[in-house]
């Protein structure tokens, strides 16, 4: 009896170095794959996210995401694993440059690969305009985070809600220092997102391990496979068009504003955020990073 095999390749996102920033596997042309078999491969591979790669009809490349419990309508760290590993084999064409358009189960989506010499160098995701909201009781956050109230630099920047696609509540942390000793408590965490119908908490701090960082992030979802994420684009994109549209960051001060990631679970990550901002409004937020392929393999099509 023959057994089908397919090229399944996982690559760190958001990653300058192998073996930092988000692992996402990808599954190569999967055409032929039904959803059953689709998940029993995510649930064998055992990530937050695996990208399942076919052709498109309406874009450049379609991709599907599956968790190990569930499909999922985006991952934004997959999708650009997915798109790294088809740039860097030519898939995407001779030279994989210039905008382009992704398939998924939330619509088309515009991408953009920065290429040199035809390898990729980074990728750039279009997100939503941002929507914002003031939100949140300091003292129930402050619990769940498992810190004081006096750990939060809310006073100088309030607590809020942003979406860029995905809500994510931001809170303000006083110090790096206490960054560190968060000790979030997922029950109360999940209970809070329920409330404040957001994805995760996503805690920031001016205070930064890295040079050139901007701002460092924390992302706690409690509902997801891995409850802190070590790179988070949709929440990154979210916190930086706040940070912007506040004033509370220059968009001018850098080419691209660098949110350092993942340091407490061992995976430093360091995703870009590029905003474009007329007037008193947000235009146009784009999350973007390098990645790196850790392996590849065959995997037998169950």
């Amino acid at each position: 009896m023959s057994v089908a095999e397919l090229e399944m390749v996982r690559v760190d996102v958001f990653a300058e170095e192998l073996f930092t920033g988000n692992p996402a596997d990808v599954v190569l042309e999967a055409d032929s794959l039904d959803e059953m078999q689709m998940q029993r491969i995510a649930s064998e591979a055992g990530l937050a996210a695996t990208a399942f790669a076919m052709r498109s009809r309406r874009a450049d490349l379609r991709l599907r995401f599956f968790s190990p419990h569930s499909e999922e309508p985006f991952s934004d760290h997959a999708s650009m694993a997915a798109i790294w590993v088809l740039a860097e084999s030519g898939s995407l064409g001779a030279v994989p440059a210039g905008r382009r358009r992704l398939e998924t189960p939330v619509g088309i989506l515009p991408f953009t690969v920065e290429s040199d010499s035809g390898r990729p160098q980074r990728i750039w995701m279009t997100q939503k305009r941002p929507l914002f909201a003031e939100e949140g009781d300091v003292k129930d956050i402050a619990s769940a985070l498992g810190v004081g109230v006096d750990s939060l630099f809310d006073e100088e920047f309030p607590v809020g809600k942003a979406s860029t696609g995905v809500p994510y509540l931001l809170v303000p942390i006083r110090s790096i220092d206490i960054m560190g000793h968060l000790q979030p408590k997922r029950e109360a965490l999940a209970e809070l997102c329920r409330e404040l119908d957001v994805a995760g908490v996503a805690a920031y701090s001016w205070g930064v391990l890295e040079e050139g960082s901007a701002v460092h992030l924390r992302c706690f979802a409690p509902a997801s496979h891995s409850f802190e994420e070590p790179a988070t684009g949709m929440a990154a994109g979210a916190l930086v068009a706040y940070l912007v549209d506040r004033d509370f960051v220059s968009k001018g001060a850098h080419e691209a504003i660098v949110v350092e990631q993942g340091h407490w679970t061992g995976r430093p990550s360091r995703v870009l955020v590029r905003i474009e901002k007329k007037g008193e409004g947000i235009r146009k937020v784009e999350v973007g990073g390098a990645a790196r392929v850790s392996f590849r393999t065959r995997i037998a099509v169950p």
